[in-house]
């Protein structure tokens, strides 16, 4: 295909991509790529809602405190303030455009209540079916010029000169192809797959990631990965997720003798903040407790989940018993691809939106709710920024987030003595391009000789809910002796593709874990399990091809109480 012929290409169909489309004038041409169906994604999983002020008695200034005290002191304010307020906006224009959400016999909005919110502020839709409601409600929005691409995996990204102008891919056929295009917004979602237990699709493997950082992108804060603390699990198989909003609706957590386990835990309780509870239920089943939620005070429980009620019957369980075996699981990554409020990444071109992007919004731990939010606001920044490009009125912001950077990596010296930490790690480029005869990319990728099952248990029992530096310094020589062998992407099959993917995912996910010798949000190290603010207060552990250092973010808001 000639370059120029695509404006955009967008890799993933979530929440984040489909809000870009649905703001992208005709005038641009998009094709997007996916691994899956148009409608794969996380975003169809997503059971909770969307959370935004809305009634008399909330405040976005209220909103914007929930999100900075759950994020431990690791929020970038800035765009805490900007999501909030924009998503207000798409959320009331969803309102005004009659979107099914959840009403009560006299036409009310019905708001419920999540985790570590302080008011009820989250809507919901089809009961707790919010992410696959909004998922197709914008499918029917796509531009009809706008081309779609299923069964595509992307291998790798083109830049010349600095710039992404486009895409490796083996079409569903498996013929290997480049697709060139002014911009990529990869939209591909986060990692669950690194452990055993997870509420993502399956096809959340890393890819975009990977994809951002074999390019030269940045990834940061990927010690940071939110644990749910309520997935259905039952023999040691998981489910599905039971959200969160089942607790706000009046659920409690117990053990088997029906204990409340969240008393004297948190002043919140059962609502405490996900990082809090999860590590409380990891440590009664550590302690050889079976943990429950008791959902007898939750009235209609059938009609008000029915995602639920489903997942329960596929496991079995009775729910006139009154009560859900639940397990934490690997739920959001905080962290990913360090891009502006915009979207951009360090290379130009190159956009990273919805959880695959890290802007600063979540800090250490996400708020309930956020997610879609997130979602809606920067596909539709990113849109924003591309239309405005492609008018000549905006140029790319991408030279800012590189400065970012480098000014942060000058403070690392006064911090650990050296210019960064590098590395095996940081250097490691597991697929390597070479432009052969006929412009054709010959791409040759390390594919570990570990399995799937092998490397998620790894991941589950060293860098999971709770972490000490013994676990993660034998996580990192796992990886350091593990063999690999070279495969041409011609024969890589897309199983062999997502492992080397994860597999270099999670040696930079375990050496940030190993380096933040403190505890924050869902970091926790039980060696080190304080907050450190002196050492690490708005402090990011940042990944390049040239290495990983430790850099000072001024953007970060260190204590979230700024409004008292």
């Amino acid at each position: 295909m000639e370059k120029g012929e695509h404006s955009v290409i967008v890799v993933g169909s979530g929440v984040a991509a489909l809000s870009l489309l649905s703001s992208l004038p005709p005038h641009i041409h998009a094709t997007v790529l996916t691994k899956g169906k148009v409608s794969d994604s996380n975003s169809i999983l997503a059971q909770g809602g969307i959370a935004t002020s809305y009634l008399p008695d909330d405040t976005m200034l209220s909103h914007i405190a929930d999100t900075l005290e759950a994020g431990a002191g690791h929020n970038d304010l800035n765009m805490v303030q900007t999501v909030i307020r924009e998503g207000k906006e798409i959320m009331l224009e969803l309102v005004e455009a009659q979107f099914p959400f959840d009403r009560d016999h006299d036409g009310r909005l019905m708001l419920g209540r999540e985790g570590a919110h302080r008011a009820n502020r989250i809507f919901h839709a089809g009961g707790d079916a919010s992410g696959r409601m909004l998922v197709e409600y914008l499918l029917q929005r796509i531009p009809r010029h706008v081309q779609i691409r299923e069964f595509v995996t992307v291998i790798d990204l083109l830049v010349e000169n600095g710039r992404c102008n486009g895409v490796v891919l083996r079409s569903k056929e498996g013929q290997i192809e480049t697709l060139h295009a002014d911009h990529v917004v990869l939209a591909t979602g986060g990692c669950g797959s690194l452990y055993r237990h997870h509420s993502n699709h399956q096809i959340a493997t890393g890819d975009g990631l990977m994809l951002a950082y074999r390019a030269g992108a940045h990834l940061t804060d990927l010690e940071f990965m939110q644990f749910h603390p309520t997935l259905l699990v039952k023999d040691d198989r998981s489910y599905g997720l039971v959200s969160e909003a089942v607790r706000g609706e009046g659920g409690v957590l117990i053990d088997e003798h029906g204990r409340r386990i969240m008393e004297g835990r948190h002043e919140l309780k059962d609502l405490a903040p996900r990082d809090v509870v999860a590590r409380v239920i990891h440590e009664e089943m550590q302690q050889g407790h079976a943990v429950y939620i008791d959902i007898q005070a939750c009235g209609e429980f059938r009609s008000r989940f029915p995602s639920i009620t489903r997942l329960c019957e596929e496991a079995g369980i009775e729910l006139e018993k009154g009560r859900i075996p639940v397990a934490p699981g690997m739920h959001f990554l905080m962290g990913g691809i360090q891009v502006n409020e915009w979207g951009e990444s360090g290379i130009h071109g190159l956009f990273a939106i919805g959880e695959a992007g890290c802007n600063g919004l979540h800090g250490a731990n996400r708020l309930a709710s956020n997610s879609l939010l997130e979602a809606l606001v920067t596909g539709r920044r990113a849109a924003m920024r591309i239309r405005a490009s492609e008018t000549g009125r905006l140029e790319s912001q991408a030279d800012e987030v590189e400065a970012n950077v480098v000014r942060g990596a000058r403070a690392t010296e006064a911090f650990t003595g050296e210019a960064g930490v590098t590395g095996e790690v940081g250097m490691a480029k597991e697929i390597e391009t070479v432009i052969a005869e006929g412009n054709m990319y010959s791409i040759s990728i390390q594919v570990p000789q570990t399995t799937l099952a092998e490397l998620q248990c790894k991941m589950t029992a060293a860098v999971a809910i709770e972490r000490n530096q013994d676990q993660l310094q034998n996580m990192k020589q796992w990886h350091a002796e593990m063999p690999t062998q070279t495969l041409k992407v011609q024969k890589i099959t897309r199983e062999q593709l997502e492992l080397a993917n994860l597999w270099q995912l999670a040696q930079l996910v375990t050496e940030s874990a190993l380096l933040r010798e403190e505890s924050r949000g869902a970091h926790y190290r039980s060696d080190c399990p304080n907050r450190d603010y002196h050492n690490w207060g708005s402090r990011q552990i940042v990944h390049s091809l040239t290495g990983t250092k430790i850099v000072r973010n001024e953007r970060i808001v260190p204590s979230w109480n700024v409004f008292s």
